[in-house]
């Protein structure tokens, strides 16, 4: 009751909706002033808590690097041999009391990581062994001062300690032991001061050891040392990403964080400060505000509803004229005082009239109607929801083979009566959901003929606009039998042609003017890796990319039909499912004047096993069957490419000849099968010692070469002497024996001057000759032994 009360008027309704439009828009200058302000306040205290990091960080930086100084100069004044530190230790440690000022303890270890000498003294601690804490290895390794991560003390003390190392050097430059001093977590000396920072009413100061990433310094740390939490700003930190403020979770509370990487040691400060104090004084703001917006609201009010009674005046005098109008269209309009309402009042006016001139009109039309049904070649008929005919013009007749002048005995049957036996099952069905739904049909069917013809018509049926709540249906008859005979004839056609497209192996693809497809017979979609319904209607270069097998560019089809139309081409397809395949293309463009001028036939062939067969026979012709390397034309191939780039840009690099040495034993005991297994084997090795840019051939027998590219003489040096050691350690198990061989190396340096292979080859040769005669299982480089 109370909301029809509310808006029973359209001046409540008007006040109600000023009321809600003023009450929006001060809520979003509202709103839009507090996100406004929350933005600002976070950004200003993001640049207070990150000046505020750096500051933190040098302190702790000078902190950090005042103990490492003082540690460092300290040991600098030691300069003793190790017998003498180790035997003055407890002397020595007097000398450093003074430190106890920066540390908590003072401690001397031997090189051996004893404690041998400690001030003030702890029970215990003399004699103790630091050799595998990482802070002592460290030292001990890099002979660098080091600092620690966080060690727990030993004696059953649950405290926590870091530790500053440098160390001692004798005269002559030997590590005599290490200087060390230690500090408490959370002592006076260094970390008691900053744990105590303020920072807002919950923020606090944090300090994580980087490699570790235990908690040096946390406001809910203790001497356990808990390590660094999972919380994702902190974990970002620790892996480099730190400096500026942002807003993260610390132990499930939100956040404003910053990080800072101290420069002197491995440490990461944190300031973290909670959410909710950063945003206090904006929340305060926001309440005033909602105060404020109420208080605006109120006053509004009242101004609203008599400006509201004073607007509205002018439609008590447009209901006048309203109801002038019903009585007479064409009546004179008077002034209403509003330009508005007075437009209103014309155009109310104006609809009258013009109500009143289509009614006369619409008499017109329907006498027109009565004529055009008449003379329409086209039948139209009008039933009723019983299937019952009420109206149908001499054209519907003429399709049933009827004369025009028994419209009048026609009108009352059910039009269904006059369907085909073969049609009416599927044209009661559509009718049916016609009369279900209101949707609409349009068919194909059969009619009974007076003369016993076949007669194929299209039918059209929808529902007219509803009268005096009775409905009726609007069909439309037109003959179309010459139409579906000619469209048969067609198709035939079409079926005898794909039939013959579909029978031959190779790809057939037709594309229109627009190169877009219009047929592919099944081996053209099983090339493409597509169903036929991907691929009708839509551009070729979808689903067909060209590129050069020799160029590895793109081909497109616009450049073979323009430069090599009519020509086989071997270029590579790579298909929708990625697949790369070789195939021979000819592409015919279509000439005449008919409509089938500019479509274009797109023939493809697989040429994948021809070209397997041709890169097998290339493989076979520069490859060694048995071992899988270069042969000697292939060697002499790669090397004549080395010899022609290095007389443009000279490089350094080295040939070896190597021949096996007591193959021949091996091979008459063990048989040719044994030694072609030992071949292998040797391949293998070779293949293995060397880089993946070598060459490595087996130019014949038990003769094998090497061609180390870009590399330098003691380089090939040492890889051709682990060749030999590999290859003298291989031993081959061949039935119950087994048999070791070794190698003979011959090794020349490519000279700038070499033009020609065999110059080349003729010194390393030279080389493993040499190597033979000095006994085998040695490498020799031409012109002197290495």
């Amino acid at each position: 009751m109370f909301k029809s009360v509310l808006l029973s008027t359209l001046r409540l309704r008007l006040l109600v909706l000023g009321g809600l439009f003023l009450a929006l828009l001060l809520l979003l200058a509202g709103g839009s002033a507090y996100v406004q302000s929350r933005s600002a306040l976070r950004e200003v205290q993001a640049r207070s808590l990150e000046a505020l990091a750096a500051r933190l960080a040098a302190d702790v930086d000078d902190r950090v690097r005042t103990r490492q100084v003082l540690l460092e100069q300290a040991a600098a004044n030691l300069q003793l041999a190790p017998e003498q530190f180790e035997q003055q230790g407890a002397e020595l440690i007097a000398r450093f009391r003074y430190l106890k000022g920066m540390f908590n303890s003072v401690l001397l270890y031997d090189r051996k990581g004893n404690v041998i000498a400690d001030y003030p003294g702890l029970p215990g601690r003399l004699g103790l062994n630091v050799a595998d804490q990482d802070y002592f290895r460290a030292t001990r390794d890099s002979l660098r001062p080091q600092v620690s991560e966080p060690v727990p003390m030993s004696g059953g003390l649950k405290r926590t300690v870091i530790v500053f190392t440098a160390p001692v050097f004798s005269a002559e430059g030997q590590l005599a032991g290490v200087l060390g001093g230690s500090l408490e977590l959370y002592s006076p000396e260094f970390f008691g001061e900053l744990k105590n920072i303020a920072i807002g009413q919950g923020g606090f100061l944090t300090i994580h050891s980087v490699r570790s990433q235990l908690a040096i310094l946390h406001a809910d740390a203790g001497d356990s040392m808990p390590v660094a939490t999972a919380e994702p700003l902190l974990q970002r930190a620790l892996g480099g990403a730190a400096g500026q403020a942002a807003v993260g979770d610390s132990h499930g509370v939100p956040a404003l964080q910053v990080y800072q990487r101290l420069r002197n040691v491995p440490w990461l400060l944190g300031v973290v400060l909670p959410l909710h104090e950063v945003m206090q004084p904006a929340r305060v703001l926001g309440g005033h505000y909602l105060l404020l917006l109420l208080v605006a609201l109120l006053l509004s009010l009242p101004l609203a509803w008599w400006g509201m009674r004073r607007l509205l005046r002018p439609l008590g005098r447009l209901q006048n004229q309203l109801t002038v109008l019903q009585r007479d269209p064409y009546a004179t309009t008077v002034a209403l005082g509003c330009s508005e309402l007075q437009r209103i009042a014309h155009e109310v006016a104006a609809a009258c009239r013009r109500r009143a001139d289509c009614e006369q009109q619409l008499a017109a039309r329907d006498a027109l109607f009565s004529t055009l049904n008449e003379v329409s070649p086209m039948g139209v008929l009008v039933v009723d929801a019983q299937a019952r005919l009420q109206s149908l013009n001499p054209a519907s007749m003429r399709v049933a083979g009827l004369p025009a002048a028994e419209i009048g005995n026609w009108l009352g049957r059910h039009w269904l009566d006059e369907i085909h036996p073969d049609s009416l099952p599927q044209v009661a069905g559509q009718w049916q959901q016609l009369l279900a739904t209101g949707s609409g049909f349009e068919l194909l069917c059969r009619l009974r003929h007076r003369d016993g013809c076949r007669v194929m018509v299209e039918l059209r049926f929808s529902e007219l606009a509803a009268s005096g709540g009775e409905r009726r249906f609007l069909g439309l008859v037109s003959d179309v039998s010459a139409r579906e005979e000619a469209r048969g004839h067609l198709q035939a056609e079409r079926e005898r042609s794909l039939l013959l497209l579909g029978s031959i192996s190779d790809a057939v693809v037709l594309t229109n003017r627009m190169d877009e497809v219009e047929y592919a017979n099944p081996p053209a979609l099983a090339l493409f890796g597509v169903p036929a319904s991907d691929v009708l209607g839509r551009l070729l270069g979808v689903f067909m990319n060209l590129v050069s097998p020799e160029t590895g560019l793109a081909v497109p089809l616009r450049d073979i039909e323009r430069d090599a139309a009519g020509k086989t081409l071997a270029l590579d397809l790579l298909s929708r499912d990625m697949r790369v395949q070789q195939v021979l293309l000819t592409l015919s463009v279509m000439a005449g004047s008919g409509a089938l001028q500019g479509y274009k036939v797109v023939v493809l062939r697989d040429d994948g096993e021809r070209q397997q067969r041709m890169q097998q026979q290339r493989w076979e012709a520069s490859h060694d069957v048995l071992t899988g390397l270069r042969n000697r034309r292939g060697f002499l191939a790669a090397l004549g490419e080395v010899l022609d780039d290095n007389r443009v840009h000279y490089q350094p690099h080295v040939l070896a000849m190597i021949d096996l040495d007591h193959f021949k034993a091996v091979n008459d005991s063990a048989g040719q099968q044994g030694g072609d297994l030992l071949l292998q084997d040797v391949a293998r090795i070779m293949q293995q010692q060397v880089r993946s840019s070598d060459i490595v051939a087996r130019l014949g027998g038990d003769e094998f070469a090497i061609l180390l590219c870009h590399c330098e003489l003691e380089v090939a040096e040492r890889m051709l002497r682990e060749l030999l050691q590999a290859i003298d350690a291989h031993i081959v198990y061949l039935g119950e024996r087994a048999f070791r061989i070794s190698a003979s190396i011959g090794v020349t340096m490519i000279q700038p001057q070499d033009e020609r292979a065999q110059p080349v080859l003729s010194r390393a040769d030279d080389g493993c000759y040499q190597a033979k005669q000095r006994g085998r299982n040695c490498l020799v480089l031409h012109a002197g032994k290495l």
